[in-house]
């Protein structure tokens, strides 16, 4: 699959939300090409030096648009898919394009039917709704935001940790090697440490 990508400072996955600003003529160009096919684009997180694309990414899609004050495009889009940067080709405008190849969602791991008989496991389960609580009442502050999610989604621990890596404050590289993991446990693992 070859698709317009967009790199940011900026972390979004799978079933994220998130709104942003258009101002450069290529990303207005990104904008009308992904409206178009219908595809989206890759929104690509950068490096800790602001410069460096990282080879994971997650297509996503435009769900929204609109023209705001001061006359710039704002985009609200939704995070689908991640996927792997195979080759990345650049435009005369600027703009960069990958060949990329989909890869599979972190399975989903719901609280209320985790099987968990030993102490341990309960004090696990117990911080697992301590995380998907906090989350719920961080994202109450942004009602638009939290208008986009289910409330069963704050069940499922995978989805939890998801959004806690879009907007909690960790490096790049942190968040990469959570996000390059086969499922949430490393996420869940930095959050557990963080917040206590």
């Amino acid at each position: 699959m070859n698709i317009p990508l967009f790199p940011l400072p900026v972390c979004l996955l799978p079933q994220g939300y998130t709104q942003l600003r258009i101002f450069e003529l290529r990303y207005k160009r990104l904008v009308s090409e992904s409206l178009k096919s219908g595809i989206g684009f890759g929104l690509c997180m950068l490096a800790d030096d602001k410069k460096t694309i990282l080879p994971i990414g997650t297509l996503t899609q435009i769900i929204d648009f609109e023209t705001l004050d001061d006359g710039l495009l704002g985009i609200s889009v939704q995070g689908k898919q991640t996927f792997t940067i195979n080759h990345i080709s650049v435009d005369d405008d600027g703009l960069k394009r990958g060949d990329v190849s989909l890869i599979d969602s972190w399975p989903s791991d719901i609280i209320e039917q985790q099987i968990e008989p030993a102490q341990s496991n309960k004090i696990n389960r117990k911080k697992d709704k301590i995380l998907s609580q906090t989350l719920k009442q961080i994202l109450q502050q942004y009602p638009q935001h939290l208008a986009h999610y289910s409330e069963e989604s704050f069940n499922d621990m995978s989805w939890v940790c998801q959004r806690w890596l879009e907007i909690i404050p960790l490096s790049s590289k942190q968040k990469y090697q959570c996000i390059n993991s086969h499922d949430h446990q490393l996420a869940k693992s930095f959050l557990f440490d963080i917040i206590k």
